[in-house]
């Protein structure tokens, strides 16, 4: 057996070089069902949607999730102004009275991970460790160990021990979304780093402008963000940055090339926000750094610009990568780049894309100029034609086809890298998607090793290469996995990967979580790019499933770890893939519910109008019943063996729901939001729901984030809104009103999205809202709010839940993993009167509670009126002495404040 494999490998190799890899790797594919278990898409969905089309899903879903539709102009400064008033709250919260609610308030939110995901990727290409999708790489030129790594949501990290370690360096940014590090050649102590992400992804958000650290492998000391051209214009908030390029000798000189990069490819249009193109900085490292547009370029320079390279060195030599269509799109080259007045900066188009998919328009640039050469060598890794490298020799003026492999096909929107070794222009990296997550060529790209050699234990999705320049036999990779380094990139017998993601870098992208009722640690929550996730009992991770993580839940009836219902959606695509999956145990299969191909749907639809992610939610009763959403509502009352339709079919033609609220104390409650902000309910378990807004008081059209129903009054709820730009949280206090009515309650909220929100089931005053740029808190049943916690970096939180046995509050982070806090037992005010047996209130009467645990006693007022403060929750017996009269003493369970506990004296 084992010599037939290796019959079969020689002869795979032999047909490599003579056919070509792409035609090989596909063949090779079928026949020997080679599985890659993308994480992104399970493998029974993996038929019912390609690539392009399911990220051009999860992109309108995340993006109005994030805040972004086309029914609101989106404002790009909203974000960063949210942050500076966040920042001002943080410091006025230092000069507040000591109380539980300021201790609260500045208690330490406490990372869980996981760091780094086990288990990542399985089946015939195993990834042992992941964390979230990585962007950019900058490697030290002369310490191979010092390296700088950026994440599309968890920030900007710095190792200088090669990986073993990392150090985050950016958490209080404006935007963690980090698209292009750059070192300067001359100097390598002032690191450039570009915000928000290029890559047209499925959730890629909008960054600031250029930041600029210098001392980077040290002190790291901050600066920026500079986004400002002479005149004080914002040109870069709400953009992109591709690729940021220093000159050669000058740090002070830098070219920065700008994207759309506003939410991902869902094509809405934003009025406010600056021109796309490419721009250039000659005072970088001033304190007041400002950019210049290079209107040269296509459109006046408005087009994403989502590469460029310049000759290392001859910086007048300056290429970009534009996305346009109609034939603009392509390779530009221009020779005089330092132009000292901008606008006279020229360029030529040298290689045209006549296209108008994003994925055949992308492309990247490596760059090298071999020493006793006059013109540079640069590769260009381009999705034109779907996915081919080209090569110039005469500094990018012309191009010749190396290969043409399909590398990148069929994202290459998405999964496109390629890198050269510095020191051999033979020596070239090409990388994208699972047919080549990672080639080597050493005849400068004619021929390409595959997969089986080059790749394995990396996680697929390819994003960035960095060749280390002192030692070339170092290069560091990224992907939507992480990042991973190899030492050895020209091993003939097959590249070793090791795996960077480690205790000390996170930049997991979660979606949801669900917590267990009564284990402190047990919980589940969906993931970007990697699957859902297990959090045991011990404190141990496990990804259980495949597929772009939804919503979770767990039953909230289980009385041990053991044997627990648990539910979570992937993503889903109307008229093929609509429903959840569900399993009795904690280990074991998912099972799905609904309209996944062949199997039963027990009850669900193949509804065309649903989002990408479609909302998931339990309800009281045991079994708890089971929500799903889609343009309808589902409920089961079975664990999801079958479903009925509780509302009209569709509630609204053509809008999804994107919330679901049930009412912890009676299921007939139930609210659902829709995409477009309206909401519709029932308070009697009716099956046609009516209009729960009917005076329009939550703003239209919205995105409804969450809805959270009082846990001890049915007749109470809140709603948010997941927008920029409008109050954020909104409460009612009469549902089962033939008119219920709504108040902004949102005094303290920052106008961001907020996409979590959770009622304390202990003291339903105490409300807890997961914003876009963190976590608030209010106490007193959302008057006012405050920013809660300290240590979270500045990211957007997308889920929470309060596990009610620890009281502990976890939240899932789109891009730093999962995070806690402990909360305060809950405590209340008590109170009442004294009164003598004709009426009159009795002062100075000794007043007492107590229980096992607790005694404190207060003496009546002049009018006989009495207050305790700060008790805990629990049973007590409340009594009060006297020396005229005598009171029995009562009995009280106190969970609530209570003003009424009256005492009435006896002779």
């Amino acid at each position: 057996m084992k010599k037939l494999i290796v019959l079969i490998f020689a002869a795979v190799v032999l047909a490599g070089f003579v056919l070509g890899w792409g035609n090989v790797l596909r063949a090779g594919a079928e026949f020997l069902n080679l599985d890659y278990d993308n994480p992104d898409i399970p493998s029974h969905l993996k038929a019912g949607v390609s690539r392009e089309e399911f990220h051009l899903m999860r992109a309108s879903g995340s993006e109005m999730k994030r805040g972004i539709n086309n029914e609101f102009e989106l404002d790009p400064q909203a974000r960063p102004k949210a942050i500076d008033r966040l920042e001002k709250q943080e410091r006025s919260r230092l000069s507040l009275p000591r109380s539980r609610q300021r201790d609260s308030l500045l208690a330490a939110w406490t990372p869980i991970g996981p760091a780094p995901i086990p288990n990542a990727q399985v089946g015939t290409a195993p990834v042992t460790t992941a964390s979230g999708r990585v962007l950019s790489i900058a490697v030290h030129p002369t310490n191979p160990d010092i390296v700088y790594v950026g994440t599309a949501q968890g920030g900007l990290y710095r190792s200088t021990n090669g990986g073993t370690s990392w150090t985050p360096l950016m958490d209080s940014a404006l935007s963690l979304a980090i698209g292009a590090l750059a070192l300067a050649p001359s100097n390598p102590e002032v690191l450039y780093v570009g915000t928000g992400e290029p890559g047209f992804c499925g959730s890629c958000f909008f960054g600031v402008g250029v930041y600029r650290i210098d001392n980077p492998s040290t002190v790291a000391t901050l600066s920026g963000p500079f986004n400002r051209d002479g005149l004080n214009n914002d040109v870069l908030t709400g953009r992109g940055i591709g690729n940021i390029m220093v000159h050669p000798t000058d740090p002070n000189t830098i070219f920065v090339a700008s994207t759309s990069g506003v939410g991902g490819r869902g094509g809405a249009s934003y009025n406010l926000l600056p021109s796309r193109g490419l721009f250039r900085s000659t005072n970088a490292q001033s304190a007041n750094a400002t950019f210049s547009k290079l209107t040269g370029l296509i459109d006046n320079g408005n087009a994403s610009v989502r590469d460029i390279a310049i000759d290392p060195s001859n910086a007048d030599i300056l290429l970009a990568n534009v996305i346009a269509s109609g034939g603009a799109g392509g390779l530009y080259r221009s020779t005089n780049a330092l132009n000292a007045d901008p606008a006279t900066v020229t360029f030529s188009q040298t290689e045209i894309f006549n296209a108008t998919s994003t994925s055949e328009l992308t492309g990247e640039f490596a760059a090298i100029h071999p020493a006793g050469d006059d013109n540079a060598t640069f590769y260009a890794a381009v999705g034109n034609l779907g996915g081919r490298l080209l090569k110039s020799v005469d500094g990018g003026a012309t191009w010749t086809q190396q290969i043409d492999n399909d590398f990148c096909t069929p994202q290459c929107f998405y999964d496109i890298a390629v890198a050269v070794d510095p020191s051999n222009a033979a020596n070239v990296y090409l990388a994208g998607s699972p047919t080549l997550a990672f080639g080597r060529s050493i005849t400068s790209g004619t021929i390409f090793t595959p997969n089986a050699l080059t790749a394995r234990g990396l996680h697929v999705d390819s994003h960035v290469i960095a060749v280390a320049p002192s030692n070339p036999s170092i290069v560091y990779f990224g992907s939507d996995g992480g990042i991973y380094r190899t030492n050895d990139v020209q091993a003939l017998a097959g590249i070793d990967w090791t795996s960077l993601n480690n205790s000390t870098f996170s930049a997991t992208q979660f979606m949801s979580l669900a917590v267990h009722p009564t284990d402190a640690n047990f919980t589940i929550g969906g993931t970007q790019d990697n699957g859902t996730h297990y959090y045991d009992s011990a404190g141990n991770w496990l990804r259980v499933d495949g597929g772009d993580g939804g919503f979770a839940s767990i039953d909230q009836n289980a009385v041990n770890t053991a044997n627990v219902r648990m539910y979570h959606a992937y993503f889903t695509r109307g008229g093929s893939q609509v429903g959840y999956v569900t399993r009795a145990a904690s280990t074991g299969s998912w099972l799905t519910r609904g309209c996944f191909g062949s199997s039963p749907n027990h009850g669900i639809g193949c509804d065309p109008t649903i989002l990408f992610y479609a909302p998931l939610e339990q309800g009281p009763g045991a079994p708890n019943s089971v929500y799903f959403g889609s343009d309808r509502l589902y409920r089961s009352a079975d664990s999801g063996t079958t479903h009925t339709v509780v509302s009209q079919a569709p509630i609204q033609a053509n809008v999804p729901i994107s919330a679901i609220g049930i009412s912890p104390q009676d299921d007939n409650v139930r609210i659902v939001g829709l995409s477009n902000g309206a909401l519709w309910g029932t308070t009697t378990g009716s099956a046609v729901m009516t209009d729960m807004d009917p005076l329009n008081q939550v703003p239209s059209p919205g995105f409804i984030g969450r809805i959270a129903i009082d846990p001890q009054n049915s007749d109470t709820a809140y709603v948010t809104l997941a927008n920029f730009g409008v109050n954020g949280v909104y409460r009612s206090t009469n549902l089962s009103a033939a008119q219920p009515t709504w108040t902004g309650v949102s005094s303290g909220l920052p106008q961001v999205p907020v996409s979590a929100f959770v009622i304390d089931p202990a003291n339903p005053t105490n409300l807890y809202a997961g914003t876009d740029i963190g976590v608030y808190a209010s106490f007193n049943s959302g008057t006012i709010w405050a920013p809660l916690g300290t240590g979270l970096p500045r990211v957007a939180v997308f889920d929470m839940a309060i596990q009610p046995t620890s009281r502990t509050l976890r939240i899932a982070t789109h891009g730093r993993g999962i995070w806690q806090m402990p909360l305060a037992i809950p405590t209340f005010s008590v109170g009442g009167g004294v009164t003598t047996p004709d009426g009159r209130g009795l002062r100075n009467a000794v007043v007492s509670m107590s229980n096992a645990s607790f005694a404190q006693t207060v003496t009546t007022s002049s009018f006989g009126f009495y207050q305790f403060s700060d008790i805990p929750a629990g049973d007590y017996t409340v009594a009060v002495r006297s020396r005229r009269y005598r009171f029995s003493a009562r009995s009280e369970s106190i969970n609530s404040s209570l003003s009424n506990i009256d005492f009435f004296g006896q002779e």
